[in-house]
């Protein structure tokens, strides 16, 4: 059996908490066929049924309650402990350091520097995760000063209370191909002209991407062959030199045997999401990040010609759309 961590803890309590797949998904701040996949695959880890299902809800099997029972005990007691250490290093966690977490890629560490430097040299300290939901949960216990989200529209992770969010790019997300793909000379692809093709994506449990995607065939009349889904790029850029094709953030690098296309009428886009707690201790850099934030996407130019396309047509005017909690 694989190990379990306290982040699958804190799921399932919330689950039987909430007595509801739906329910839970909402205080968690995921999508239920997430939350579903999720439950699922801790399940497999622990080699049986946490809860059954019931035409109102679910309720813990005999082996769920006994994981509850457990689990309750050992988050208390890891809670308690943050809890002192916080009291014994908050001074130390918010003088000289400034803690910014988000997605792999480059924009993270371009941003915390920045931010850094204009702190007057603070140390930068960089947390990458592909899970928003983690990430809003890290700020929330102020584990983190700031927090780059990349979201979909429609799609949103719900924000917590006492975080300020900000969308400031919504940018057309494109399609990375094979340069010996059939449809390589292609200035611009339809998103239909794919359906047949075999597609790499993240999975549902780390994001909304997946979701998103689906949604925008539908509309295009088809249902994606998603046979790949991982969030490595290493591997799901092999795949796609083999003859997969996948979905390309707007800053993604062509090269090295894979090109990066525009897809007809933009169906998809992803937003660029600055978040933050009300009470940060780095007011000033709080109050200076949203446009230092835009700052480093602006030298990202050189990534591919598409986004220094759209970057030369939308620079001038940020999204800045904020975000209320839910």
């Amino acid at each position: 059996m694989n190990e379990l961590e306290l982040r699958h803890l804190r799921v399932i309590c919330a689950v039987a908490d909430a007595g509801s797949l739906s329910k839970a998904a909402v205080q968690l701040g995921v999508s239920q066929p997430a939350l579903t996949a999720q439950l699922q695959r801790l399940e497999r880890r622990v080699g049986g049924l946490l809860f059954a299902r019931t035409g109102t809800g679910v309720v813990p099997t005999d082996l769920g309650s006994y994981v509850l029972t457990t689990a309750r005990l050992l988050l208390g007691e890891v809670d308690d402990l943050m809890a002192g250490i916080k009291q014994r290093t908050q001074t130390a966690t918010t003088t000289g350091v400034v803690r910014v977490g988000g997605p792999p890629g480059l924009i993270v560490p371009m941003f915390a520097t920045t931010i850094a430097d204009r702190l007057g040299g603070a140390e930068a300290a960089i947390e990458i995760e592909t899970q928003p939901i983690e990430l809003l949960r890290r700020l929330v216990d102020r584990k983190l000063d700031f927090a780059v989200l990349e979201e979909n529209p429609g799609f949103r992770t719900p924000l917590p209370a006492h975080l300020h969010a900000r969308v400031l790019l919504r940018a057309p997300l494109f399609v990375a191909i094979s340069e010996n793909h059939r449809l390589a000379s292609h200035a611009e692809i339809d998103l239909a002209e794919l359906a047949d093709d075999n597609w790499v994506m993240p999975p549902v449990a780390e994001g909304t991407e997946q979701l998103a995607f689906v949604r925008a065939c539908a509309a295009r009349g088809f249902t994606p062959r998603i046979r790949h889904q991982m969030s490595d790029s290493t591997t799901t850029r092999a795949l796609v030199e083999a003859g997969a094709v996948t979905l390309a953030k707007p800053v993604a690098r062509e090269g090295n045997g894979l090109v990066i296309r525009s897809l007809v009428d933009s169906p998809l886009l992803q937003e660029i999401i600055l978040v933050w707690h009300e009470d940060n201790a780095l007011a000033d850099a709080a109050r200076e990040a949203p446009k230092l934030l835009v700052e480093a996407y602006d030298q990202l130019t050189d990534t591919n010609p598409l986004f220094a396309a759209w970057w030369a047509e939308n620079r001038d005017a940020p999204v800045e759309e904020v975000i209320q909690p839910r």
